[in-house]
């Protein structure tokens, strides 16, 4: 049986590497709206290719009603959700 979105949450997604564009694809697959943010753009660039949208920073996906994050370390998490640019 394959899932399909019956309702269909606004998702927001940070981190768009080895796992997390996996993750994201299959939400999109599935028939979801999926917000991307990525430090390197051109990671986030290949989920547009399936229709989800690139922001250009995280505070961008304010608006979702839920947002993931898939980071490697907590550094890096620190960068995208407590660092001035992240606002």
């Amino acid at each position: 049986m394959t899932y399909v979105a019956q309702d269909r949450p606004r998702i927001g997604w940070v981190g768009a590497g080895r796992m997390g564009f996996q993750l994201a694809a299959r939400l999109l697959d599935a028939g979801h709206g999926v917000a991307v943010y990525n430090r390197t753009r051109s990671k986030a660039e290949r989920l547009a290719e399936r229709g989800a949208t690139v922001v250009d920073r995280p505070a961008d996906l304010s608006d979702r009603d839920v947002v993931f994050t898939m980071v490697s370390a907590s550094a890096d998490l620190e960068a995208v959700t407590r660092a001035p640019a992240a606002c």
